[in-house]
């Protein structure tokens, strides 16, 4: 860049002439302060929050994860832990997968579920008396194992219809009734015996339960 006029003064020989002086060359690759720096946080953006790995119960194999928690702090449990491996002898293995048909019956409609779970609870009360406060400690291992792993709608049922479950299962058992022996055909039929919360339409059996 050459040089630049400045004012209009004479110059010190008494010329007359317009006075020069050289300015210095811009740095064109210097930063211009009053450029945006599109590289700097938006002070107006909220940063979204972490992800702390919670999710709704989607599918079966969320189910898969809750109930095997669950049965893992159940075993571990001094109130209740005798009654699955002492009284029951519970091998999870085996277990698993059919807790898993029934919870996916009851949340999602699969009608996977083919055994009565009624009689199973009377037979371990029959051996060793299922009280109020056992039902409870379960319902609180439940409700700690679902909301330290799930968040959401069906989430909340899960734990709304476990309450209910064991409130139905309690009931009959202190009852002494025959219906505890009734096999359950449809989640209609589990839903008109209390079990869980009844369900809309004529859906028949397209979710078995038995």
């Amino acid at each position: 860049m050459g040089e630049q006029v400045v004012g209009d003064e004479t110059d010190a020989v008494g010329t007359g002439g317009p006075r020069t002086r050289a300015l210095p060359t811009p740095d064109l690759s210097a930063p211009d302060p009053s450029a945006t720096d599109l590289s700097a946080p938006d002070p107006l953006t909220i940063d979204a929050a972490p992800d702390d790995g919670h999710h709704d119960l989607r599918n079966r194999a969320d189910l898969a994860v809750l109930i095997e928690e669950f049965y893992t702090r159940a075993f571990a449990d001094p109130f209740i832990g005798p009654i699955f491996t002492d009284v029951a002898k519970m091998d999870l293995t085996h277990h698993l997968p059919i807790m898993c048909d029934f919870w996916e019956s009851v949340l999602f409609d699969a009608g996977a579920y083919r055994r009565n779970a009624l009689a199973m609870h009377a037979a371990i009360d029959a051996r060793r008396p299922l009280t109020e406060a056992h039902f409870e400690r379960w319902l609180v291992l439940w409700r700690q194992t679902v909301d330290d792993g799930f968040t959401g709608e069906v989430a909340e049922r899960a734990k709304a219809q476990a309450e209910r479950i064991a409130a139905s299962i309690r009931r009959r058992l202190a009852g002494g009734t025959g219906s505890a022996f009734e096999t359950i055909s449809t989640r209609e039929r589990l839903g008109a015996d209390g079990l869980i919360d009844r369900v809309g339409g004529d859906s028949g059996d397209a979710a078995r339960l038995s």
